[in-house]
């Protein structure tokens, strides 16, 4: 029998868009990376003011050395009262999410950094207000 240090996912940072002026003439999409850079596209304006853009980041740790699945939504709701958008993410992790590994060696304490990023669509349309919302990430070894 093999017994190996449990798996904890500890939230380091939350994901940001900032504070954005919503289109007047064409729609456009506001985006962060997994850099924590943001992006954005069509008649939309960028503003400093406001949370400070960044991507989501998470630590996921335990037995150095093995695999493991992760499992991020490919996307999630944020909402305004009965106002929502979509956000679609994007991730930092290579290759399949089903497929990671943990950094170090069987007998040690391993790490995985996961960064998530996202885009969302704004509409001339889209009612002003802050939007909120939440997505889990989790992990199993394989």
């Amino acid at each position: 029998m093999t017994v190996i240090q449990p798996l904890t996912i500890t939230k380091n940072a939350d994901l940001q868009f900032g504070s954005v002026v919503r289109p007047v003439s064409a729609a456009g999409a506001v985006a962060v990376a997994v850099t924590g850079a943001r992006t954005v596209t069509g008649d939309i304006q960028a503003l400093a003011s406001g949370d400070t853009p960044q991507a989501a980041r998470f630590t996921i740790s335990g037995e150095g050395g093995h695999a493991l699945s992760v499992t991020i939504p490919a996307s999630f709701t944020l909402a305004n009262g009965a106002q929502s958008l979509v956000v679609t993410t994007t991730n930092n992790l290579t290759g399949a999410l089903s497929a990671q590994t943990l950094s170090g060696t069987a007998g040690g304490a391993g790490t995985l950094d996961v960064r998530v990023g996202g885009t969302v669509a704004l509409a001339t349309t889209t009612p002003a207000g802050l939007y909120t919302g939440a997505f889990t990430v989790s992990t199993a070894y394989n």
